[in-house]
C-alpha cells in the first residue's frame, strides 16, 4: 500500500556559556543534543507548496506528503501493480464498461465516514480541472451511479483494459470542499482533513506541518508508528542537503548525489524507477527493414556492457517497456543477448528482396512473375544470381555508415551510443554518432534523419505500453491486431496472454531494442529502523513501519 512521509526541521543549537557551573553546562549540553534529527519525530521535507489539495497539486515532493494524508480507491504497490486502498470489494463488468465498488468502513480525520458522494465529488473535481495530475484518471469516466453511502458504480466511455489502474487518484472531502469556490479549493485551510494514516495536527505555510498518527485508520496497525514533522524548503537540492546535514531523515536522490552519503550514517535503498531506455530503428532504411539485419544488430550489441558502463550499473536490464516486477511483464521469454558469432550469421542472411515490409519489392516480384518462373527452370543461372545478389549486399553493407542520434545532454546515453558503435564495428558495420540537443533530436527523429536512435521514455502509472510500441516506427497487421486486442481485453488473464504474445513478437522480430530501466534511490538516516519499499509513485512506501532506534 502506498505511504508517503517527508520532514525537515531546523537544527537548534544552544550556546554553552563559558564560566557556567558544571550543572548548567551539563544542561546546556543535553539541550544541544535535542536537534531535529534527535527528536521524537521522523523528519521529512517538501518544496514550498502552491496547494496541498492532492487533486490540484503538481509538485512531486508535496504529493509524497499529501498521499500520507489522503488515500485513493486504489494505489500502486512496490512492484508497480494496482492494489485496493479504500476499496473493500470490486467487480468489473463483463463488457469492461463499468466497475462496481464497495468502500471500506473508512473515516475522515474529523470522524465522519468516507462516502460514495466523496468519490463522485473527487472525480468531478478532476474533470473540471484539466491541469490536475490525475486528469488521465478521469478522462474515460462517463458517470458515477451511487447505490448507497458505501456502494457505487463507475461507468466508462469506452472499453479499456487498464481502467482499474486509472482509479488511483486521492479522494477528497465533499463536505469540506463542496461549497468552496475554485480559488478556495486550493487554499490550505480547506484541505486539512484527510482519510489516510496521518492527519494534519498543525500547518503553517512557511514552517510546514506536523503529522500525527491517525488512530482510527481502517487498515494498518499504527501503535508503533511515529509522528512526522514536515519542513518547507525552496527546492529539491535543499531537501538533499538537509539529509546530508542530518537535519532531515529521508530523501530521494540521484546517482550523482549518492556518493555524498556514507553507509555509516545512512541506509541506501535502490528501487526500479520509471525511466525506460531503448534503441529504435529508422524503417525508411532498406537494410533496417530486413529482419536479419536487425537481428544482426541486436546480437552484436552488448546490453550488459551498456548497463554496466553506459549507465554505471544504475539501471536494470529489461526486454520490454514495462516495469520488470509488473504482473504483465513476462520473464520467461528469451531475450536477444550479445552473441558476436550469431550476429555475423544473421548478417550473411540479409536479403533485401525477402523483406516483409518492402511493398514495392513485393509488387515488382509479382509483376516479374514470368521472369522469375523462367529463371527457376535454370538452376545454374538461379544459383549464380543468388551468389551475385549476396555479394552485392555484402558490398553495400561494407559501405554503410549508420547514423546514431543521441541527446548531447545525456552522458549515459552518449556512453551507450559509443558502446553500440564499437559493437557494430566488431561485425563490420560502420557508424557515426551525432549528438543533438532536445529540439534538434526531436526534429531528426520526426524527419527520419537517423538510422538508430537512443531514446528515453517515462513509463506511465498505467501498465500500457501501446504508445511506446506505436512510436517505435514499426507497424504491421499482426502487431496492430495484438495492440487492438490488448486495448479492450476484459480480464487480467487475457491481458497477460496478449502481452506475452506482444513481447514475444517484438523480441522475435527485433522491432526495437529495450535496453534498461533506470534505478532510483532513497537515503534514510540510520537512526530509523524498519524496511521501506519505495517506488516512483511513493518513495516512502512502508514508512509507516519505521521506528526511531533507542539510544
Amino acid at each position: 500500500m502506498k505511504r508517503l512521509r517527508t520532514l525537515i526541521i531546523v537544527l537548534a543549537i544552544s550556546a554553552v556559556v563559558v564560566g557556567c557551573d558544571s550543572k548548567k553546562a551539563s544542561e546546556n549540553k543535553e539541550e544541544q543534543g535535542k536537534s531535529a534529527i534527535n527528536s521524537e519525530y521522523i523528519n521529512l521535507s517538501m518544496v514550498k507548496p502552491k496547494t496541498i489539495n492532492p487533486l490540484l497539486n503538481k509538485d512531486k515532493s508535496v504529493g509524497y506528503i499529501t498521499n500520507m494524508i489522503y488515500d485513493g480507491l486504489f494505489t500502486i504497490d512496490e512492484n508497480y501493480n494496482v492494489v485496493p486502498q479504500l476499496v473493500e470489494e470490486y467487480g468489473i463488468a463483463q463488457d469492461g464498461m463499468s466497475i462496481d465498488i464497495k468502500l471500506k468502513d473508512a473515516k475522515w480525520h474529523d470522524k465522519k465516514p468516507v462516502t460514495s458522494e466523496d468519490v463522485k465529488f473527487s472525480i468531478e473535481l478532476i474533470q473540471k480541472n484539466a491541469e490536475s495530475p490525475y486528469d488521465f484518471s478521469a478522462k474515460n469516466i462517463s458517470s458515477i451511479s451511487i447505490t448507497n453511502d458505501r456502494e457505487f458504480t463507475i461507468k466508462f466511455k469506452e472499453k479499456y483494459a487498464f481502467s482499474l489502474e486509472t482509479l488511483i487518484f486521492p479522494i477528497v472531502s465533499q463536505s469540506k470542499l463542496g461549497s468552496a469556490s475554485d480559488k478556495e479549493k486550493s487554499e490550505y485551510k480547506y484541505n486539512l482533513i484527510g482519510n489516510g494514516p496521518y492527519k494534519i495536527e498543525k500547518y503553517e505555510e512557511r514552517d510546514g506541518m506536523i503529522l500525527t498518527v491517525n488512530e482510527d485508520y481502517y487498515d494498518e496497525s499504527t501503535k508503533t508508528t511515529k509522528d512526522i514533522k514536515v519542513g518547507v524548503v525552496p527546492d529539491e537540492e535543499t531537501q538533499i542537503s538537509m539529509v546530508m546535514a542530518l537535519d532531515s531523515d529521508i530523501a530521494g536522490v540521484s546517482l550523482n548525489d549518492l556518493s555524498k552519503f556514507y553507509e555509516k550514517e545512512f541506509n541506501i535503498t535502490k528501487y526500479e524507477g520509471r525511466d525506460y531506455e531503448s534503441l529504435i530503428f529508422n524503417y525508411d532504411n532498406e537494410f533496417l527493414k530486413d529482419i536479419n539485419f536487425r537481428k544482426a544488430i541486436a546480437y552484436s550489441i552488448n546490453r550488459k556492457q551498456i548497463v554496466d558502463e553506459g549507465y554505471m550499473g544504475d539501471a536494470k536490464l529489461v526486454n520490454f517497456p514495462l516495469n520488470s516486477n509488473s504482473k504483465y511483464y513476462n520473464k520467461d521469454i528469451a531475450s536477444v543477448n550479445y552473441n558476436k558469432e550469431k550476429s555475423k550469421q544473421y548478417l550473411d542472411k540479409v536479403d533485401l528482396k525477402t523483406d516483409p515490409n518492402a511493398e514495392k519489392e513485393k509488387t515488382n516480384v509479382k509483376e516479374d512473375k514470368t521472369k522469375v518462373e523462367k529463371e527457376k527452370t535454370d538452376a545454374k543461372e538461379d544459383k549464380a544470381k543468388a551468389e551475385k545478389d549476396k555479394a552485392d549486399i555484402k558490398a553495400k553493407i561494407s559501405k554503410l555508415n549508420l547514423k546514431i542520434v543521441v541527446n548531447k545532454n545525456n552522458t549515459e546515453r552518449i556512453k551507450s551510443a559509443h558502446i553500440i558503435s564499437e559493437n557494430l564495428k566488431a561485425i563490420g558495420i560502420k557508424s557515426t554518432i551525432e549528438e543533438l540537443e532536445g529540439k534538434e533530436l526531436e526534429n531528426a527523429i520526426t524527419s527520419k534523419k537517423y538510422d538508430l536512435a537512443l531514446v528515453g521514455w517515462e513509463l506511465s502509472s498505467v501498465p500500457d505500453a501501446k504508445s511506446i510500441i506505436e512510436n517505435s516506427g514499426y507497424s504491421d497487421k499482426k502487431l496492430n491486431s495484438y495492440l487492438e486486442s490488448l486495448y479492450v481485453a476484459p480480464t487480467e488473464s487475457q491481458i497477460k496472454g496478449i502481452y506475452k504474445s506482444i513481447q514475444k513478437y517484438i523480441n522475435d522480430n527485433v522491432i526495437f531494442m529495450s535496453l534498461a530501466i533506470r534505478d532510483d534511490y532513497i537515503v534514510t538516516n540510520r537512526r530509523l529502523e524498519g524496511k521501506v519499499s519505495p517506488n516512483d509513485f511513493d518513495i516512502y512506501e512502508g514508512l509507516i513501519n519505521l521506528n526511531i532506534k533507542d539510544k
